[in-house]
């Protein structure tokens, strides 16, 4: 994954709540992409932004990221994504980033099966499939990534939520990234 180049991206004027970086995806068609990194809120004393991504509706200014474009440059995109976490870190190095996919909110199995293409029974196949992605990322890459950043998993166990040391393999909610000093 990590020599497969990674598209141009152009950061948009940086705030203090949000941090926005846009690139143009050159697959089947040419579609504008956002990386947005949104202040959440405090955490144990440190800034967490959460990592959204998605095609840009440069009209409103808004992140579509429940959409598919099927552009058939996926990881490019996604290496793309991954090359703004250095950026994001060199400006907010104090800060924390919180992943979470789009597709693992409550709701989601419900608002899918309705226009659902995979046609699932039981189990939902669109359920948590981007956070699997991240996942399976740091999870290949861990060894390296872990000599840069500390990785903790987010766990649900009924209303229980909370934070453990990142192990690869592991199944959880949410990833919480740190930039070690």
């Amino acid at each position: 994954m990590n020599k497969i180049p990674a598209y141009k991206t152009e950061q948009l004027l940086p705030g203090i709540r949000k941090v926005r970086f846009l690139f143009e995806s050159k697959g089947n068609m040419s579609i504008i992409k956002i990386v947005e990194y949104t202040y959440v809120r405090k955490l144990s004393g440190k800034k967490v932004y959460n990592l959204g991504f998605g095609d840009y509706n440069e009209e409103e200014g808004l992140i579509i990221d429940d959409c598919n474009s099927n552009n058939g440059d996926m990881r490019k995109v996604f290496r793309t994504v991954l090359s703004t976490v250095p950026l994001f870190f060199a400006k907010f190095n104090d800060a924390a980033i919180w992943v979470q996919g789009s597709d693992n909110a409550i709701d989601y199995k419900n608002d899918c099966a309705p226009n659902c293409t995979k046609k699932c029974d039981e189990i939902c196949k669109n359920y948590n499939r981007r956070i699997r992605a991240y996942r399976y990322y740091v999870d290949k890459n861990f060894q390296a990534l872990s000599k840069e950043y500390l990785f903790l998993g987010h766990t649900i166990n009924g209303n229980n939520h909370k934070f453990v040391n990142y192990i690869p393999g592991s199944d959880y909610h949410g990833i919480l990234v740190f930039k070690k000093k």
